[in-house]
Order: C-alpha cells, then structure tokens, then sequence
C-alpha cells in the first residue's frame, strides 16, 4: 500500500500548471501543421469532420516528451521517500 500510495505522489509531482501549457500548445501545433499539409494539397472540404482527437494527443504527447524536464527520477524518489 505505501508502494502504491508513493506512485501516486510521484505522479502527481508531473500534473502541473507548466505540463498542462506544453501539452496545449503542442496539440495545438500538430492540428495547424495537418491544417498546412490539408491547405496545401487542397483539400478542406473534410477537415473538420476528421476525427482530430488523435493528432493533438499525438502532439501533446510529443511536445511533452520533448521539452518536459523531470525534477527527480523515480529512483531518486524512492531513496528520498522510502
């Protein structure tokens, strides 16, 4: 249980404020950049009836994983907390 109850705190160090505009903007980048790549190939017509849940998942996930620092790995958080 205190495993279990360490994870949670571990994860709720990386759901912040910061995180959140990464993510944002990074979802946001990818649905302009298939925008450009719909604009240039001509073809809008259908550009909004896509599904476009998955590219900005896509791109936060990217965007997160490029400019996200984590403050301590879990190691590093197991020996301080254990």
């Amino acid at each position: 249980m205190k495993k279990l109850i360490l994870l949670l705190k571990f994860i709720k160090t990386g759901l912040t404020i910061r995180n959140l505009f990464i993510s944002i903007l990074g979802g946001i980048a990818m649905l302009l950049f298939l925008f450009v790549i719909q604009f240039f190939m001509g073809d809008l017509d259908n550009f909004l009836d896509d599904d476009l849940i998955f590219p900005f998942i896509l791109g936060a996930s990217v965007s997160l994983m490029k400019f996200e620092k984590p403050i301590i790995t879990w190691e590093e958080y197991w020996k301080k907390n254990k």
